[in-house]
């Protein structure tokens, strides 16, 4: 299938491109924060997940564009059978979310509201099938039977909201965001292709293909971050390739550090967010290590290995996702 290279390929240059511009243009406009684990703490444009966004859809519009034209459509390979609704549908979902990460990062959004927001903006992929019964596929036991409001009115909200705040809660260094997303697209354009399911191969393509530029400017020592507007936007284009992909299973062992995370660390701990809350890590002898205990999957990691650098921190979460993609990958072959 010629098309998924060719989306992931458009993904990268317009992110490539993009994100030294909103480098500058925000930090024209004082949209910048500190780097907290650094000795000097220096300042970092923010909102660099207007260059993933814009990335991502502009390789959705041009996977369109080729599935609305029948002579495109046989040169790149692709069928155009509902494909179109589904990439509308994803497209409609990821401006919901980027809507919601833009006016968080500006204006600031309460975390219990900014925890339900998308739940509405799952809403597209609720009205994209509705039958009398959906079927949930699980590896080694088969397709789950389940009622379709069930899936459709509590599964695929619940899903799109919890890949999105995941991703969300799960984050604050060099790299991590992306690197991990990185990762967990590719496992599934890997997965796609094997079980020929080309709207997973063509979202994760974009997702791939976006984050690898990105991570161009945002990995250790970053040049941007990418804030809420990047970070709900990974866990959101995760949750929407799982489920139009039908492969939900994936994606929750795929965000297991995020989901250890949450239930273990966050959630006991009231959810620390602010650089005043214990959440910020201490830098010790070029390492870091928790300020008191491990409020955070990444401090309990630190606290292992007896303190981690910030690069090595990445690259070990990196290496998890990469291990747990290795057993998606041997589940589902």
């Amino acid at each position: 299938m010629y098309l998924t290279p060719a989306i992931a390929l458009v993904a990268f240059l317009v992110t490539l491109l993009l994100t030294p511009i909103v480098i500058k243009a925000a930090k024209a406009r004082g949209m910048i924060g500190k780097d907290v684990h650094k000795k000097d703490k220096p300042e970092v444009a923010e909102l660099g997940g207007l260059a993933i966004a814009t990335g991502i859809i502009i390789a959705i519009l041009f996977a369109i564009g080729i599935n609305s034209f029948a002579t495109l459509s046989a040169l790149f390979g692709v069928q155009q059978d509902g494909m179109i609704i589904s990439l509308l549908a994803a497209l409609s979902v990821i401006l919901m979310i980027e809507l919601v990460g833009f006016v968080d990062d500006i204006v600031g959004i309460r975390q219990h509201i900014k925890l339900l927001l998308p739940l509405a903006a799952a809403l597209p992929l609720i009205a994209l099938k509705v039958t009398a019964m959906e079927t949930l596929a699980i590896p080694f036991i088969g397709a789950l039977p389940i009622p379709s409001l069930v899936y459709l009115l509590i599964l695929v909200p619940i899903g799109i909201t919890a890949a999105t705040n995941l991703t969300n809660t799960f984050a604050g260094f060099n790299g991590m965001e992306a690197g991990m997303g990185a990762v967990i697209a590719a496992i599934l354009l890997v997965l796609g292709w094997h079980m020929g399911i080309s709207i997973v191969m063509m979202l994760s393509a974009a997702l791939l293909g976006s984050l690898a530029a990105f991570l161009i400017f945002n990995w250790y020592p970053s040049k941007i971050f990418p804030d809420d507007v990047g970070t709900l936007l990974i866990g959101c284009m995760i949750g929407v390739t799982v489920i139009l992909g039908r492969i939900e299973v994936a994606g929750v062992i795929m965000l297991l550090p995020h989901i250890i995370d949450f239930v273990f660390f966050k959630i006991p701990n009231r959810l620390p967010q602010e650089v005043s809350q214990p959440w910020t890590s201490v830098l010790k002898d070029g390492k870091l290590y928790p300020p008191k205990k491990s409020v955070t999957f990444a401090q309990w990691l630190m606290v292992k290995f007896n303190g981690l650098t910030e690069k090595n921190l990445t690259l070990l979460l990196m290496g998890i996702e990469i291990v747990l993609g290795i057993i998606v990958l041997g589940i589902y072959w």
